[in-house]
């Protein structure tokens, strides 16, 4: 679907410069529109290919927390990000689970004994999950 996408992008650009001219400032908007409506589309798609958060414990969910602020992947909302986490933090139990220390390593935990490394992401994407990991741990607190 991507690809298809992005063949109707190209295939503008191409039969434009075939005709001598230039895109004009009417196709140049055309073509950028639609390469926004294909970058967002394929962020979305991406976006959706997250893991999910929900078996994630309150003490992955602040290891995790902390390695996006350690990392600085949530520089828009660091503040929050770290009054969360102070708040977790001081719940008992959480800074002594092995499940705190995978998240800090940037382990979230999957279900089912299995865990998803956010090394493996970037850019948007980190910040994403990070965001996701952000609104998940203020609904727990």
């Amino acid at each position: 679907m991507l690809a298809m996408a992005a063949g109707v992008v190209t295939a503008p650009a191409v039969h434009a410069q075939g005709f001598g001219g230039g895109l004009g400032s009417i196709g140049k908007s055309a073509l950028s529109g639609a390469e926004s409506g294909v970058a967002s589309q394929g962020t979305s798609m991406a976006s959706s290919m997250l893991p999910s958060l929900s078996s994630a414990s309150t003490g992955n969910l602040a290891g995790i927390l902390g390695y996006c602020v350690q990392n600085n992947v949530l520089q828009q909302s660091s503040s929050t990000a770290q009054s969360v986490l102070g708040s977790l933090t001081q719940q008992p139990g959480v800074t002594s689970s092995s499940a705190y220390e995978a998240g800090q390593r940037g382990l979230l935990q999957t279900g089912n004994n299995q865990m998803f490394s956010l090394a493996n992401l970037k850019g948007e994407l980190k910040t994403k999950l990070c965001s996701m990991v952000l609104d998940k741990a203020q609904s727990a607190l």
